[in-house]
């Protein structure tokens, strides 16, 4: 029953609350929900609960977005070749089918190439760029890599060839200077929620107009990669994944419509797509090749979309089974650290595929619930990847082992690097003496950050209703959060019991746990509509008169 999460109620707000939800005809509790995800004004609220193409952010505010916009533009009116190239995962294979599809309208000469993380590593590499010249290129558009690449775009430069980077990853002592660098990490500006595609949206959105009818056709894809790169669904991310999910299972383009049946996607839910959709397109760039997953996402035809169904569901077979068996010995390494000793837990072997250790790191990091890197070795490079828990930053880590290390980059909750296989034991010391210094090992367990502490009275049918129009929930926007104290089970009904706190009685719903009658609990759950009353959906259940941790502002 119990959990290494930490309980942090946000300090409430109840006048201004109620002020708010009265403005917008809604529950004070509701109020209270929207204070806490920055929303104090009816006008953002409506913008919140039904979001529109005119709602989106002005493009122009985006750093650089108009120096690409007018490079862009003179290439076309020049009949200059364009090269796209794009990282092979979901974000850089959607972000540079949005890319390729908004040119290809305005009639721009372009063609797309996408990474191939085996042949070349990760970013745009140095051996595509005597190609690049060879084929008259003018004008490179890089796509979810390029922030860190001032020698590749150097080198570009020197063959006459100009480069727009449109790019979300933080930048690293090695910044370029490319012809437009969109990237607001890079400018300290608005729009870091943005991933990839999201800025390749942004981008169509200024080429084409806000007004542009066309924008939509292009937010199934920008959804999807939002979505598989985690980031927060907040503002724009949240529009176009609301306006993505309508259309996806509907979507104009045969390809990933047949893939989602592939996939056996039945809703078009955060949810679904993560779990059935994501893997499916991340798979191909794993083993080498997302090329022909670009391709399904642009094929206008049918009978040329089947054959690449079949060539990637192939893919995706060879790369769960790869997957299970790399994370089998991934475990069993693992298991065999003193984790008691191990901050971070960092893992390495001979053999591993390299295209597999974000997923496995991240494995790792939930099961033993601390940040966690796992590295593919051969004779001459470690190639790894790493995925945060609890308050570490992992790019600030990787700073301070720069040392060991001969390339890294990522942001604060993942990350990519490569070191000599020599020195992976000298990196998890290092790794591991930095989580200690900053007694971060004290602050691995999740914080679990609740809207505010309530009576089982205020869940009404009202309230539960209402939290449904906050959804899709994901990073950034999960479901609200409520506690509740002393209640006691009053009829263990199965998976739904009965609790109360002495004046009301709900059913709590969700995963069972162990409660007892005969004990007071503290729970923490969501406001959920059950056949029509109200109910909470259980997350966290502990004895009552547990010690929570300071209030948060929201």
């Amino acid at each position: 029953m119990s959990s290494r999460s930490v309980w942090q109620v946000v300090a409430a707000d109840p006048v201004s609350a109620h002020r708010l939800a009265q403005a917008c005809g809604l529950p004070p509790l509701v109020g209270q929900f929207l204070l806490n995800r920055g929303l104090a004004h009816p006008a953002g609220v409506e913008r919140f609960f039904a979001p529109t193409l005119d709602s989106l952010d002005d493009p122009r505010h985006l750093p650089d977005l108009p120096k690409a916009v007018a490079r862009i533009r003179r290439a076309m009116a020049a009949r200059t070749p364009i090269l796209v190239f794009g990282d092979s995962d979901a974000d850089g294979i959607t972000a540079s089918a949005i890319v390729f599809e908004c040119l290809a309208s305005l009639g721009a000469r372009v063609a797309v190439r996408i990474s191939n993380r085996l042949a070349h590593g990760y970013g745009f590499p140095k051996t595509l760029i005597s190609e690049a010249a060879r084929a008259k290129t003018g004008l490179m558009v890089l796509v979810d890599c390029g922030t860190n690449q001032a020698e590749e775009i150097r080198e570009l430069a020197k063959r006459g060839i100009e480069t727009i980077v449109l790019d979300h990853h933080l930048p690293t002592a090695d910044l370029a200077h490319p012809a437009a660098l969109v990237n607001p990490h890079a400018h300290e500006t608005a729009g870091k929620e943005l991933c990839s595609a999201g800025l390749a949206f942004k981008l169509a959105q200024a080429l084409w107009g806000t007004a542009d009818e066309r924008l939509v056709s292009l937010s199934e894809l920008a959804a999807i990669g939002t979505l598989a790169d985690c980031a927060p669904l907040v503002g724009d991310n949240r529009i176009l994944v609301v306006l993505g999910l309508r259309r996806l299972l509907q979507t104009h383009r045969p390809g990933l419509r047949l893939l989602c049946q592939t996939v056996g996607l039945t809703s078009a839910t955060p949810e679904q797509v993560l779990q059935r959709l994501t893997p499916c397109l991340n798979a191909a760039g794993r083993l080498g090749d997302a090329q022909r997953v670009w391709r399904l996402l642009v094929e206008s035809s049918l009978s040329r979309a089947k054959p690449l169904i079949r060539a990637i569901r192939k893919i995706h077979a060879a790369s769960k089974a790869l997957h299970r068996k790399i994370l089998s010995e991934a475990h069993e390494q693992a298991g065999r650290l003193h984790l008691k000793d191990h901050a971070v837990v960092v893992i390495g072997r001979q053999g591993w595929h390299p295209g597999f250790m974000g997923p496995v790191a991240a494995q790792l990091a939930d099961r033993f619930e601390r940040p966690a890197i796992a590295i593919a070795m051969d004779d001459q490079t470690a190639v790894g990847s790493g995925r945060s828990f609890g308050m570490m930053n992992l790019l600030e880590a990787l700073r301070a082992c720069e040392g060991v290390l001969l390339r890294y980059g990522g942001h604060a909750r993942a990350c990519g690097l490569t070191l000599s296989p020599m020195n992976l034991e000298r990196f998890r010391e290092q790794i591991n003496r930095y989580a200690q210094a900053a007694e971060l090992h004290l602050r691995a367990g999740r914080m679990l950050q609740i809207d505010v502490q309530v009576a089982l009275q205020e869940i009404t049918p009202e309230v539960a209703s209402s939290v449904e129009r906050f959804a899709p929930f994901g990073v950034g926007n999960g479901r609200p959060l409520v506690m509740l104290r002393q209640v006691r089970v009053e009829e263990d009904a199965g998976r739904a019991p009965w609790v109360t706190d002495g004046r009301t009685t709900r059913r709590i719903w969700g995963k069972r746990l162990a409660l007892r009658c005969d004990e007071g609990y503290d729970l923490v759950g969501s406001p959920r509509l059950i056949n029509g009353d109200a109910a909470v959906s259980l997350r966290e259940a502990r004895l009552a008169l547990t010690e929570l941790s300071e209030p948060a502002r929201a």
